[in-house]
């Protein structure tokens, strides 16, 4: 079995006083036969108010995510399942529930038994239910804004690294394996450069020539500490985190690996969800952002600014990523 690169504990703190002076200012919707009960198991679900009376079968929409924290997340989502709950009203909903589990091979579980209905997350957790034959893409989510975003792999400037290939015998820090921008596009490309992955004990150990070592820094912030600090030789995050964490000392970083861009964000619905309810929720979110009320609802959800269509060819490419990675680290 190969080994667990480190996760570093403790760094967040560091590198949050290096960097601070730095910085610039009841039950899923028509379930499948046979599911068990909502908020069974080790997923933890978030109830919904009383929604009205309805001529028509009670039914609630279900909305996954995947988090540590399912009360923090649940906050998040409830407020936009209530909002989506409501407009899909003449479509037979009468309540919207937030079921967060704590891995996407649970979410994809849940998905495929009929307690999710609709999974929002980032390209990471979308392949993968996808890749299982759990959902299908519905949507693309413009989370903080952005449609698309993608990764850099990054150097000090003074390093005098400015290729992927340097990076051969060093080490290289990204977030966590759970992360599309911390780790699956950008371990990717540096695979698809050539450069096999090894996990390394810490930074400072000794790599073979012929392979990149990797750590986990557990957090953006963290992963830029580790390069400006000069204790690896690169790291691995997206363009928006970079610009936020360097701040005034991105000029001392060089950019040397960048990603394809990716859907910032999506939404698949669980394979088998009644076709007629998948268009009535597409039809309401792609619209959301037209009128004030939809709009302010998508800002309060981490700051959403609009639905979109999400084809299978969307994902094509993430999927090719993530089958380069798998092969690659057996």
């Amino acid at each position: 079995m190969t080994a667990r690169p480190t996760v570093l504990a403790g760094v967040l703190l560091a590198s949050a006083v290096a960097l601070a002076g730095c910085a610039h200012g009841g039950g899923a919707a028509t379930p499948a036969q046979g599911a068990p009960a909502a908020g069974s198991g080790p997923a933890a679900s978030a109830a919904a108010p009383a929604a009205p009376a309805h001529d028509g079968p009670r039914t609630t929409l279900v909305l996954g995510s995947v988090s540590d924290d399912p009360a923090e997340e649940a906050a998040v989502f409830q407020p936009f399942a209530d909002h989506l709950a409501a407009a899909l009203a003449p479509s037979g909903i009468t309540a919207g529930r937030v079921e967060v589990a704590a891995t996407t091979q649970e979410m994809a579980e849940l998905l495929r038994t009929g307690r999710v209905d609709l999974y929002v997350d980032s390209m990471h957790g979308v392949t993968t239910v996808v890749a299982e034959g759990a959902a299908t893409p519905l949507l693309r989510r413009w989370k903080d804004g952005a449609p698309t975003y993608r990764s850099v792999v990054v150097a000090r400037r003074d390093s005098g690294i400015t290729s992927p290939a340097q990076l051969a015998g060093r080490t290289v820090a990204f977030e966590e394996e759970t992360s599309t921008d911390g780790w699956l596009l950008p371990a990717a490309v540096l695979v698809q450069q050539g450069l096999p992955l090894a996990p390394a004990s810490e930074p400072g150990a000794v790599v073979p020539a012929g392979e990149v070592g990797y750590v986990y820094s557990g957090d953006d912030e963290n992963t830029v500490f580790l390069v400006l600090d000069g204790r690896v030789a690169a790291g691995a995050l997206s363009e928006e985190d970079l610009a936020e964490d360097a701040g005034s000392r991105a000029d001392e970083l060089v950019v040397v690996a960048t990603t394809p861009d990716v859907p910032r964000h999506g939404v698949v619905a669980r394979t088998g969800l009644d076709p007629a309810l998948a268009a009535a929720v597409r039809g309401v979110l792609t619209t959301l952002h037209e009128s004030e009320e939809g709009a302010e609802a998508l800002a309060d959800f981490d700051g959403t600014a609009r639905f979109d269509d999400l084809a299978a060819e969307d994902l094509a490419p993430v999927l090719e990523l993530r089958r380069v990675l798998a092969d690659a680290l057996g």
